[in-house]
Order: C-alpha cells, then sequence, then structure tokens
C-alpha cells in the first residue's frame, strides 16, 4: 500500500460520486410524486396544498436547500483528498467514498423532514388542519427514502470503486488493511437489500390501502395488516436464510485461512454443490499443496542452512557465482577419529549431533551460515550468501562463543559419561566463487578457491601450536579495522603446504 496514490485523479472520482449521489436523491424524490397518496381529510388536505401553492417561492428555496446542503458537505469530503498529505490518508479517503458521499446526502432528506415538520405545524395552527395523517405520511416516506437513497448509491459507488478504482490505485489489493477505513460486513448489506427490495414496497403499498380505505369511509381492515406482517417476515425470513448461506461459509475460510498463517493448515469443511462448495474443494486443495510445499522447504533447510534454502528458493538456482570477500572458518574436533574407535556408532552420532547443534547455533547467530559437515569438521562461510561488512569479525565473534559452548557442552558429556571434546578452529579471510556449483541436474550451493584451501590448512595447523584458534594476517587485519579493542598474539611466520610464501597466524 506503499505505492504512489495520484491525488487528481482521486479527486476526479470523487467529484463523479457527488453527481451520482445527487442524481439518486433526485430520482427519489420522483416516487411519491409518482404516486398519489390522498388523505383521508379531502378538505385539510385541500387546503394544504393551497398553502403550498401561496408559499411556492420560499418552499421552492427551502427543497432547493436540502439539495445544496448535503452537495456542500460532499463536496467539502472530496476536496479533503486534495488536502490530505500521504499516501495512506489519500487510500482512507477514497475507500470510504461510497460510505461517507451517500450518508452526506441522507443530511438533505432530514432536513427535509424537518423544514416539513415546520410548516406543517405553521398550518396547523395558521388554517386549522388535521396533519396527523400528513405527518404519518411524512415521516414514512421519508425515512424509507432516506434508506432506499442511502442505499441504492452506496451500491453503486462501491460497485464502481471494486471494479474500476481500487484496482487501478491498489494493484495489489489488500485495501482491508488500510488505517482508518470503515469495514461494512455482509450481514448489512443483506439487511439493507432486504429494506429496498421488502420493506420499502410493502410500506407503499400498505399506505396506498390505508389511504383508499380511509378516504372511502371504510374501516382499516385487519387484514391488509397482517399481509404487510406476512411479507416483511417471510421476506425478513429468506433474507437470514440467503445471509447464512453466504456468511458462515466465508467465515469458515476466513477462520482456515487465518490458520494457515498461523502454520496450521486445517481443510475447510463446506459440504455444498453451488460455487461455495467449489471454493472450500479449492481451498481445500490449496492447503494440501501449501502443507507439501512447507514440509519441502522445512525439509531443505534441514539439509541446507535455512538461509541459503531461502536465497536458492529466491530463483537463485543457476549454475555459477560471483567473486565476493568472504571469511572462511573451518573447525575441526581432536583426536576424534580414536575417541570414536571406542565408542558405539549411535553414541558417536548422538554426541555429534549435539555438538553441531550448540556450536552450529553461535555459527548462524552471527551471520554465518554452515556450507557443510565434513565428518566431525564444519566448514562455515562469513560474508556469503548473507552479506555482511564485518564478516571477519562476525567470525571471530563465533568462535569466541563457541569456545564457551564446548566448554558447558563438555560438563554436559562428562555428566552423562562421555568422553569431554577439544576442537580447533581456522580463520581465513579473502576472496572466494560464491555460488551454484554443480550440474544442471544436481548443484550446490558453495564457495571456492585458495581462501578455502588456506582457512582449512590453517585449522589442521592449530595442533602443531597447541591452540584451539588461528587467525590469519588477512582476518587479523579486517578484525584491526572492525574492531581495534580486539587484541590479538602473534604465533608464528607458518609456511603452509601449496604457498610459497610463509602466512603470519594470530590466535
Amino acid at each position: 500500500m506503499k505505492s504512489y496514490i495520484n491525488k487528481k485523479y482521486c479527486f476526479a472520482v470523487s467529484q463523479i460520486y457527488c453527481i451520482c449521489v445527487l442524481i439518486v436523491n433526485l430520482l427519489s424524490v420522483m416516487i411519491p410524486a409518482t404516486l398519489d397518496f390522498s388523505a383521508y381529510n379531502t378538505d385539510s388536505m385541500a387546503r394544504w396544498i393551497a398553502f403550498i401553492d401561496s408559499h411556492s417561492v420560499l418552499i421552492n428555496i427551502c427543497t432547493m436547500m436540502c439539495f445544496v446542503v448535503p452537495m456542500l458537505f460532499c463536496l467539502a469530503y472530496s476536496f479533503s483528498i486534495l488536502l490530505a498529505k500521504g499516501s495512506d490518508k489519500v487510500a482512507k479517503k477514497v475507500v470510504n467514498l461510497p460510505l461517507m458521499l451517500p450518508i452526506f446526502g441522507c443530511l438533505g432528506w432530514i432536513l427535509n423532514f424537518l423544514m416539513e415538520l415546520v410548516f406543517l405545524i405553521y398550518a396547523k395552527d395558521v388554517l386549522n388542519i388535521q396533519i396527523s395523517y400528513m405527518l404519518f405520511s411524512s415521516v414514512l416516506f421519508l425515512s424509507l427514502e432516506t434508506i432506499l437513497s442511502w442505499v441504492v448509491s452506496y451500491f453503486i459507488l462501491e460497485t464502481a470503486n471494486r471494479i474500476i478504482v481500487q484496482p487501478r490505485l491498489f494493484p495489489t489489493g489488500k485495501v482491508s488493511a488500510i488505517p482508518g477505513v470503515k469495514k461494512l460486513s455482509l450481514n448489512f448489506m443483506f439487511i439493507a437489500f432486504f429494506i429496498c427490495i421488502c420493506v420499502f414496497p410493502v410500506a407503499l403499498l400498505l399506505t396506498e390501502f390505508i389511504s383508499v380505505e380511509l378516504n372511502h369511509g371504510i374501516k382499516v381492515s385487519k387484514d391488509t395488516i397482517v399481509a404487510a406482517l406476512i411479507l416483511l417476515s417471510s421476506g425478513l425470513a429468506l433474507t437470514l436464510v440467503f445471509m447464512r448461506f453466504f456468511t458462515v461459509p466465508l467465515k469458515k475460510l476466513t477462520v482456515g485461512t487465518k490458520n494457515i498463517q498461523a502454520g496450521n493448515y486445517s481443510k475447510v469443511n463446506i459440504a455444498s454443490n453451488d460455487e461455495m462448495g467449489i471454493l472450500s474443494d479449492a481451498f481445500n486443495e490449496m492447503t494440501e499443496a501449501l502443507e507439501e510445499k512447507e514440509f519441502m522447504r522445512d525439509t531443505f533447510g534441514k539439509v541446507v542452512d535455512p538461509r541459503v534454502r531461502d536465497y536458492l528458493l529466491g530463483g537463485n538456482i543457476s549454475l555459477g557465482g560471483e567473486n565476493c570477500e568472504v571469511t572462511i572458518m573451518f573447525c575441526d574436533i581432536r583426536g576424534f577419529t580414536s575417541m570414536s574407535e571406542t565408542m558405539q556408532p549411535k553414541d558417536v552420532v548422538a554426541m555429534l549431533n549435539i555438538y553441531f547443534t550448540e556450536l552450529g547455533k553461535c555459527i548462524t547467530k552471527n551471520n554465518g551460515v554452515i556450507n557443510k559437515y565434513i565428518g566431525d569438521a564444519i566448514m562455515a562461510i562469513f560474508g556469503s550468501p548473507l552479506k555482511s561488512e564485518n564478516h571477519a569479525f562476525d567470525a571471530y565473534t563465533a568462535a569466541m562463543e563457541m569456545r564457551k559452548s564446548l566448554a558447558e557442552l563438555n560438563k554436559t558429556f562428562v555428566q552423562k559419561q562421555m568422553p569431554s571434546l577439544r576442537f580447533g578452529i581456522g580463520l581465513h579471510t579473502g576472496f572466494v566463487l560464491a555460488g551454484n556449483i554443480g550440474a544442471e541436474t544436481r548443484m550446490e550451493y558453495t564457495v571456492i578457491g585458495d581462501t578455502v584451501n588456506t582457512a582449512s590448512r590453517i585449522e589442521s595447523l592449530c595442533k602443531n601450536y597447541d591452540t584451539d584458534l588461528l587467525i590469519s594476517e588477512s582476518t587479523a587485519q579486517h578484525l584491526a579495522k572492525a574492531a581495534g579493542q580486539i587484541k590479538l598474539n602473534f604465533v608464528d611466520n607458518a609456511q603452509i603446504r601449496g604457498k610459497t610464501e610463509k602466512v603470519r597466524l594470530y590466535n
């Protein structure tokens, strides 16, 4: 929802919506004008009509005000879009247009009723006419016309918003996530629909029947009232049934979606042969597919480092690589071969699993990626694919934490009558080729180059110098730049197999 929203476009849309509300209100006024609901007191009605004719100018002005006032509110809301600061505020106002403008349009009907009430009271005092029936008709018609105009306006504007405006402004969706957006439930829309197609016509017919009976001096028939109540009750019952047809399955799908977000891939049971049933079946098939993909993703994340998994799943699956500077760590257990000869294979595996788990936490915590396990050795990369400017410092920090973890592990091993472990760690910084190496049908994310070989040979020298950590000069130089507080001890200028020049080593 961070995309740029064109204010001028939104303002133009709001202006068109204002015109739509005005047209709907004008059409609503024509409904009672086309119907003949005569009051039972013809003398009072005649004097009331004469009163209206004699005050036509004032009444016309008041009628115009009933349209002008709500339009001013609509225009004020429309111009507030231009004054809004920030895309979120503009988005909120645009999405709320179908709700807010019809509400402002209803102000005209409320104002109309208040003005008509004043005229009726004045006419009663001056002309001494009976206004009870006319007041009843006024309340009934204005109430129904207010509801009708709001519902019709809302559905017209909401339809335009959903089909035309919102897809253009929010191509990625997530409209309901906009802060401040007013949300209307389907229940409300069904009730509004019920009022328009059932309550409104039944009320009009009932008023007509009562008017005819009173005009002819006939007592109002109870059958008329009963018939109206039956129509309203049956209409309400059908509306509630249809409401449940839609809302109950949708609530189940909503709960199912939230369960998926929480990692619970439970299915939704909607047993029907309509569109909801088809949607439910598609949802369950999607759930099965997502569960299978999540299982594969989780399994893949156990075979390789999760960050390497995410890197590969992000589309980086082509063969090849990039030349980048990293720090390589090799960590190997001292005397593991002879020690494992005295242990059962299952005990060796269990011990290694505990060892790798705890040391792996130190590596991943410090932005390192375990590239592979080589027997009892660990090869880790700092600086790729998880980029870091301080990869040497990350590797050094991980090594320090691995020391502490091993000390704690050895306490546990001794308590379980298992042998304690010692390791050697070698760190070297340099350029490598990092990427997918292998064949089209079988590849592996790894790093290759002289830096990797040097780090491995530096680690193997730990036993020669009776230390658990050796750091190359290149890594030491990076450490001095990244964290000058670290004090390293010079160990020796060591001759490394495969290199003509000696390498200065520190710990």
